[in-house]
């Protein structure tokens, strides 16, 4: 047994203890009394003046969405936005604990299209019911109707850590080129919450989710303080919108070129369902032409691989992407009348990124099939 003394003065330790505790709930040291150890040990904050500016402006080039506005006083904190991406938002209560690893949501809608995350944070002294019924009362009033909606209890115990949380990094809002006091609220918002409130609307093919919560205390320090007794709303909107086809299909002559310089070649003109092994007709493409460079060069050998990027678990990942080669291989047989003996399907997942994962552009980078010379 450790014995916690003194002070704790890096929220961050912190953040990790109390997730040890979690996860080691039924040791010699109960969760409660850790984390009141810990909490009666730290020191008090005072608000950042720093985090205080940022609460009282908006991130640079962040803009309301048209269909939800703002509530009077707040500060549009931090958004991402993109131009077509995939996003899951619960339609039911969160089932299982905080702690519990199986905890999930009791149903999701997955919708695609242009998607805008925004996070708001308002002057002290309000409500979660009074801003989140602002923003459904202003959705309702232009045709939207109620999907899902929860309050507090009746939103399951984990729907806080599930929507969003401090150690989950895809269920933050990032932004780009974020200064020092945005970084942190990065993850200190929503930290330690109560009276939560969510709304998921639908008007035709466009969803909002509106989840809302009062900040109170934290284990992030003075950003912490800097938020207690402020609304926080994450505010998520999926507009339908058609993909742009930007990938340039990459030609049997160039696949070659690159295959004999480099003995390697990506190919992001491979397209498949959502989490899923099944080719899209738009691969027809590409296909043909990694067929027509196989059919111009009999000896040619190759491991078709697939590649993802880190969101997801990875045995999932691994799994998806060797199920995706398989499916290349077979089509490039069964279509193409290429021999399956020449064609080698591995998958290996996120183990080879062709760039970071910290941003969407290297995500979809990541995200490819390649072509190795064997």
């Amino acid at each position: 047994m450790v014995l916690l003394t003194g002070s704790l003065s890096n929220s961050r330790t912190f953040n990790i203890l109390r997730q040890e505790a979690f996860m080691h709930r039924f040791g010699l040291v109960t969760v409660s009394l850790l984390i009141a150890t810990l909490m009666v040990s730290a020191p008090a904050f005072a608000d950042s003046p720093e985090t205080l500016a940022a609460l009282s402006k908006d991130q640079p080039g962040a803009r309301d969405n048209p269909l939800t506005g703002r509530y009077k006083g707040a500060a549009l904190i931090l958004q991402t936005h993109k131009a077509f991406d995939e996003l899951t938002l619960p339609s039911a209560a969160a089932i299982g604990e905080e702690y519990d690893a199986t905890r999930h949501f009791g149903q999701t809608v997955t919708a695609q299209g242009e998607v805008t995350r925004s996070i708001y944070v308002t002057p002290p002294g309000r409500s979660t019911l009074e801003v989140v019924k602002n923003y459904r009362d202003t959705l309702i009033a232009k045709g939207f109707a109620p999907v899902f909606e929860c309050a507090a209890a009746a939103c399951g115990p984990s729907f806080r850590k599930q929507t969003y949380a401090w150690d989950n990094k895809a269920t933050q809002v990032e932004g780009t080129d974020l200064d020092h006091a945005r970084l942190g609220l990065v993850e200190a918002v929503f930290d330690s919450s109560k009276d939560i409130r969510y709304s998921l609307l639908k008007k035709d093919e466009t969803y909002v989710g509106l989840f809302g919560a009062l900040n109170a205390g934290g284990g992030f320090g003075d950003i912490s303080a800097a938020l207690n007794d402020r609304v926080s709303v994450l505010v998520e909107v999926i507009e339908p919108k058609a993909m742009e086809q930007n990938i340039v299909v990459l030609d049997s002559s160039a696949l070659g070129e690159s295959l004999e310089a480099d003995g390697a070649v990506n190919l992001y003109g491979l397209y498949f369902d959502t989490d899923k092994a099944t080719l899209l007709q738009s691969s027809t493409p590409q296909l043909s032409e990694i067929a027509k460079y196989l059919t111009a060069n009999p000896e040619a050998q190759v491991f078709v691989v697939g590649h993802t990027d880190m969101q997801g678990g990875f045995d999932h990942n691994v799994t998806l992407a060797a199920a995706r080669a398989k499916a290349i291989a077979a089509a490039l047989t069964q279509t193409y009348g290429i021999s399956a003996a020449r064609l080698t399907a591995k998958g290996v997942g996120p183990l080879a990124p062709a760039a970071s994962n910290q941003s969407e552009a290297g995500r979809a980078k990541n995200r490819r099939v390649q072509l190795v010379l064997r």
